[in-house]
C-alpha cells in the first residue's frame, strides 16, 4: 500500500493534467507558409506544452503566382530560370526549414500532393483520418472553415466533417493571418517569449535567396504583407 501511495502521490504532483501521457498535436497546412503565418504561435504554445508536434502539408503550392515573379527575378540577375517542379522542390525546402524551427521532427513531417488551388475536402479527411489512425487521441488543427480561401476552407470542413461523425477527436480551427479582422475567433495563442527567436527564424526560412542552393524566397515574394503581419503580431487566433 505504501508503494502504491508514493506512485499516486508522484502522479498527482505532476503537471496539472495529473497521467496525462505526452500528447500529439497535428498542424495542417494547405500550403507552404500557411504552418507559420497563421499556425506557428499555435505550434509553439503546444512545444511548451510538451507536446509532439507533427506538421502535415496538403499541396506542393504549383499554382502561386510567385513562380513567374522568381523566374523573371533570375532573368534579371542573368540566372537560369527553374521549371514548375523545381519550383515545387524550392517551396517543400522552404516550409521543411520553417518545420524545423518551428520544432517538428523530420519523422513528424507529412508532404502530399493535392492539387493546390483546388484541394477537396474528402481527399483532406482521408488525411487526416490516416493521421488519427499514425497518432491516436491526437488534437487535430486546421485552418477554419469560415476562410474565404477554397484550399484553406477545404481543410476546415474535413475536420469538422470528422469531429462531427467522431465526438472523440478533438480539433480546434485557426483564421489566416490576413483575415485576422475579418473572421470571428474564440482564442488567440502568442508566440512564447522563449521561442521568438525560433519563430523569427521559421519565418525567415521564406525569405532566403540562394538560388544555388535552391532557395528563391517564394514565401516572401508570394505575400510579403501577410509576413509583416505575422511577424508584428505573433498570434494564433482560433474558435472550435
Amino acid at each position: 500500500m505504501r508503494i502504491l501511495f508514493v506512485l499516486l502521490s508522484t502522479c498527482f504532483l505532476t503537471i496539472s493534467a495529473g497521467c496525462n501521457e505526452k500528447q500529439t498535436a497535428v498542424f495542417y497546412s494547405p500550403h507552404a507558409d500557411d504552418e507559420v503565418l497563421s499556425l506557428g504561435p499555435s505550434i509553439l504554445h503546444h512545444r511548451v506544452r510538451g507536446d509532439e508536434i507533427v506538421v502535415v502539408l496538403l499541396s506542393e503550392g504549383k499554382a502561386s503566382g510567385a513562380y513567374d515573379k522568381v523566374n523573371q527575378k533570375l532573368t534579371d540577375k542573368g540566372l537560369p530560370t527553374i521549371s514548375l517542379d523545381e519550383f515545387a522542390t524550392a517551396r517543400i525546402k522552404e516550409f521543411k526549414k520553417s518545420v524545423q524551427a518551428l520544432g517538428a521532427e523530420d519523422e513528424d513531417v507529412y508532404v502530399y500532393q493535392l492539387p493546390d488551388g483546388d484541394i477537396q475536402k474528402d481527399a483532406v479527411k482521408e488525411i487526416m483520418e490516416e493521421m488519427e489512425e499514425r497518432y491516436p487521441q491526437a488534437t487535430h488543427h486546421a485552418l477554419s472553415y469560415t476562410d474565404p480561401h477554397h484550399d484553406h476552407a477545404a481543410s476546415g470542413y474535413a475536420l469538422k466533417e470528422l469531429i462531427e461523425e467522431d465526438q472523440e477527436i478533438s480539433g480546434t480551427f485557426y483564421l489566416p493571418v490576413q483575415e485576422h479582422q475579418n473572421l470571428k475567433y474564440e482564442g488567440i495563442y502568442k508566440v512564447p517569449g522563449k521561442y521568438d527567436e525560433d519563430f523569427a527564424e521559421s519565418l525567415n526560412a521564406y525569405s532566403i535567396w540562394d538560388p544555388e542552393n535552391g532557395f528563391y524566397a517564394i514565401g516572401l515574394t508570394s505575400v510579403k504583407p501577410y509576413f509583416n503581419t505575422a511577424e508584428k503580431m505573433k498570434e494564433s487566433r482560433w474558435h472550435k
